[in-house]
Formats: C-alpha cells, structure tokens, sequence
C-alpha cells in the first residue's frame, strides 16, 4: 500500500469517527430525549432497553419480568467489552439471573463507538426504513473496509465506488454535514493520526475476549503446575531427596509467569488499543496498578490525541475567544471577553445559543454538571450561570477585585491581589485565605492536593495543602495559561508558545512534543475534563478537542 492508499483509508476513517459516529450518537439522544428521557443512563435503565440489550449478550435466558419478549438469539452482536461498558452487576443474591441483575453505568454518548451506538439504535429506536438501512450500511462500510483491514489502506477503485455511497447515507441521517464530509475528502494525510484511527478501528474487542480466555486457562494451568511441584518437592524431601533449592526455582518462574498473566488478562479485561502511553517510555513504568484508580503520567509523554476542531461563533466581528471549558456532560462553553458574552456548544459541538454578559468576562471554571463560574474583569463578583436553563444562578459579591478562578473539591477558588480566596459556592461564605506572598495569581487551576497558580513572571506557583506553604518552579518561558490532569500534573501554555508539563508537586518539568499541541497559536484558554477524558483549547477562532489516550 503506497502513501494515497493510506491518505484513503485515512479519509474513510475521519469520515467514520468524525462524522458517522457523532451522527449516530445524535440520533440515539434525539431519540430518547423525545420521548422525555433526560440522560442515556435512564434510557439503559429503562425496562425495555436493558430487556433487550441482555439478550443481545446473553443466549437460553429467560427473564423473571416480561419473559414472554425473551428472545435467544442465534448471533452475540454485543460483546463482553461493550456489556461491560454499559453494565454493572447488582451486588447481593438474586434468584433469577437476567436482566433485572444488572443497573447501566454512568456512561457516555461519547463512549459508544459507532458499532456500539448502531447496535442500540437498531434494536432499541424507532426508525424509519430509510434510516435503519443508512445505519446497517455504514456499519457495515466501517467493518468490511476499516476493521479488518490490517494493510491500513484502501485502493482507488474501491474508495471511487464506496464514497459516493457513504455521503448518500451520511446525508439521509443528517443532511447537514456534506460541508463536512468535503472538508475531509480533501484532508491531507496526517500519519499520526492515521495510525491512531488505524488502532482505533480494527475490531481488537473479539480478539480481547479470546485473550482473556486464553490467559485464564493459561492461570489455571500454571496453578494446577505449581501445586503439583510442590507436591513432587514435599515427596522427595520426604525420601530424603533435598531438591528444595531446584523446586524453589521452578516455583518462583511460575509466580512470575502467573504474574505476566495477571498482567495480560488486565489488559484483556479492558480492552486496551492505545499504546500512546508506552511509547518511547520504560515499559514496567506504564504497566499499571490494578488497584490505583489514578493513572500517573510521565512528564512529557503523549498523552493526548487530536479528534476534533470546530469554529467559534461570535456574537458580533471582531477576536474574542478568550477560554472555554468542557462540562462533565460533554457540552463546551466559552467566555468572549471582547463581546462580553458567553456562548454554549452541544456534545456533538453545534452553537446553542449565547449568554450576553453583565461586563466582560475574564475567566470561567467549571462548578458542577449544569453551572459555571465567571470572573469579570475589574470586578469583584462571580456570576454562576446555569448553562442548560441559559439564567444567572447567582452573583457571589468579594471585597476586593478578582482575576483567575477554579474548582476544588467543590468549592471555588479565586485569585486577588497577594491572596488566593477558597468560597463554598452553596453558602457564599468565605472559607480561608491563602497568602501567595509576592504572587498576585492571575490563572489559576488545581486539584484536592493543592492549587497552581501564575503572575507576569516566567514562575509556576504551587500551594500545598498538606504543609500550607507556596513553592515555585521557573520555565523557560512565561506560563500563560494552565489546566489540571487526572494526576495532578499540570499542563502550562507559555508565551514562546510551548506546553510544559509539570510534577504534581509542581518541583518538574518536561516540554511536551505531542502532534497538534505544538503546532497550535495563539492560544488563549486551555481545560481538561477528566469525566469526559477530553482536552479543549481556544485559539481565537477555534476550538481544538483532544481525546485522552
């Protein structure tokens, strides 16, 4: 396969994961959402659902509840990945094992893949004729030539009949996107992010489950192993043979050999496809802790990847993007300073609709599902917004002007001139001061073990909360901008335009190389959402999405 075989396939799987799979997710809300289900967890848990996604996992079940539509199918199109995606387990004894056992995660639309998402919506949605042969064909589409294609590229006689195909039914379910669709057609290649769609879209999940059922009959064979030598060792040292030494060995090869499997049928069970994290890393450093929730990154790894940008919509001419940050639910929302506005995206990243502002906005962080916070410049308020009813929640009144503000452990934490102030947004009250000394922060973000925070010099501030005291870091360049990980490291934009990634103890740093990171200017606002696992940054006149690898 020559480099336009690969620009082909490259084409067909942006088509597929950047258009296909958000239309689909779209429709599987709309369809919910108007028959008045408020979320995809309460639609799992409906009774009907969950009726028939079980037996689309399950064969020869029959239900305790509305046994009489228990059906056994011939085919298992969902599955051990996906139900477990979807599913948790009911803790306790049940006299029935079906459907009534199991309670939806709290999963998102943008979990589903388009497999996953195609599978709920011809099985569980009302659809048309039109609609339900679109889904079946790009479903199918993504499968004959994307998932088990291992050649990573399509030839021009089968791209030139296939595409033409793939707009028509693009466009039966959302007529809106041919713009799109021509946008990617014309893509240049981007190797990067081919060879990460290429990961994403082979169809590993089977695969997985072998794996997995492999590596527990390889554990239980190595267990039945090492039983038997050390009953071999207890019979010979029982003649007198002392042979303790050699079978000592042999047992300390079989812990570690049922360690390595332990190991592998971890990443079997998760169906991990991504080995950004790995990548020129020591590999015992990213095999991680099944018992930590918490995965910590090295400094300067890739730890995103591109999967999105979409324009910003301004409520008059002129540059106003100033930063912008992605709700647990997935909606973006963004503050224009020059406009004195707000403006709200869908998850699927359509405009909604725009706030005008009572000044203009400096900056915005997230205070929980629904609401933000908003500083505005030269004042001393913060406005919560509730960004799905578009109204002020309240104005929180300060006793001094404030810049930079954040969210830890649900309160809201402010930076003033020589201080830091941490409010309970619920009570309005005022709940410590934190001296900064010679910091006057005007950026701000942090976690539950401290805040990070920067001024007009080329230091990064860090309070601890566990000895109370401000430590410093100096960068190569002015830290302009930053966003707290899922670690605690910090990812800080600086002036030169580099990003710098810093030790959660804010002591280290290493420049990070990740492709469209660094080729990204004039970036304004930076912000990471650990629920959704995504990165936004605003540049102007743009938002650019990164996925978590």
């Amino acid at each position: 396969m020559d480099r336009e075989d690969r620009r082909r396939f490259f084409v067909l799987g942006s088509a597929i994961l950047e258009v296909v799979t958000p239309v689909f997710r779209h429709k599987l809300e709309n369809n919910y959402t108007s028959h008045g289900v408020g979320c995809l967890r309460d639609y799992l848990n409906s009774q009907p659902v969950v009726h028939t996604l079980f037996h689309l996992r399950h064969r020869y079940m029959t239900c305790c509840k509305d046994n009489g539509n228990c059906r056994s199918n011939p085919t298992l199109p969902i599955n051990y990945c996906q139900w477990d995606l979807l599913y948790t387990e009911n803790p306790g004894p049940g006299q029935h094992y079906c459907y009534c056992k199991y309670t939806a995660k709290s999963v998102q639309l943008e979990d589903l893949d388009i497999t996953l998402a195609g599978l709920i919506l011809l099985n569980c949605c009302t659809l048309g004729p039109a609609e339900q042969q679109a889904i079946k064909m790009l479903r199918q589409y993504k499968n004959d030539y994307l998932s088990h294609n291992t050649k990573c590229g399509i030839t021009k006689p089968e791209y030139d009949a296939l595409w033409p195909h793939l707009t028509n039914f693009v466009l039966q379910l959302d007529p809106t996107k041919q713009d799109e669709l021509v946008r990617i057609k014309n893509r240049p290649m981007d190797e990067p992010l081919c060879t990460k769609y290429f990961i994403d879209l082979l169809d590993v999940h089977k695969k997985m489950d072998q794996i997995a059922l492999t590596v527990q009959e390889l554990n239980s064979t190595f267990q039945t192993l090492s039983t038997t030598v050390h009953g071999l060792n207890m019979s010979l040292q029982g003649i007198g043979w002392n042979m303790h030494g050699s079978f000592q060995g042999v047992n300390t090869t079989l812990q570690g050999i049922q360690t390595s499997m332990n190991k592998l049928l971890y990443y079997a069970e998760k169906g991990v496809t991504c080995t950004c994290q790995s990548e020129n890393a020591d590999v015992h450093k990213n095999i991680p802790n099944i018992d930590q929730e918490r995965i910590s990154y090295k400094l300067g790894q890739d730890i995103f990847y591109q999967i999105h940008q979409f324009p910003a919509v301004f409520t008059s001419g002129g540059f106003g993007l100033h930063k912008a940050v992605i709700i647990d639910d997935g909606y973006v929302v963004n503050i224009q300073m020059e406009n004195s506005a707000m403006t709200i995206y869908n998850t699927d990243y359509s405009y909604v609709s725009t706030i005008q502002l009572q000044g203009r906005p400096w900056d915005i962080t997230v205070v929980n599902n629904s609401t933000v916070a908003v500083t505005l410049f030269h004042c001393s308020i913060i406005d919560i917004w509730d960004i799905h009813n578009k109204q002020k929640v309240k104005s929180i009144q300060l006793s001094t002007e404030c810049v930079g503000i954040t969210t830890i452990d649900n309160k809201l934490v402010v930076g003033c001139t020589g201080r830091l102030l941490i409010i309970d947004p619920q009570t309005e009250n005022l709940e410590k001061t934190i001296d900064t000394g010679d910091c006057n922060p005007v950026t701000l973000c942090g976690s539950g073990d401290g805040i990070f925070c920067t001024d007009d010099s080329h230091y990064l501030y860090y309070y601890s909360h566990s000895n109370n005291k401000i430590s410093k870091v100096k960068l190569p360049s002015k830290p302009c901008i930053t966003t707290i990980l899922q670690d605690g490291s910090v990812y800080a934009i600086c002036l030169d335009k580099s990003v710098q990634h810093v030790s959660s103890d804010g002591r280290k740093y290493k420049q990070v190389t990740t492709e469209g990171l660094t080729s990204l200017r004039l970036i304004h606002g930076i912000n990471y959402n650990q629920v959704q696992k995504k990165l936004i940054i605003a540049n102007g006149v743009s938002f650019t999405l990164f996925k978590e690898c």
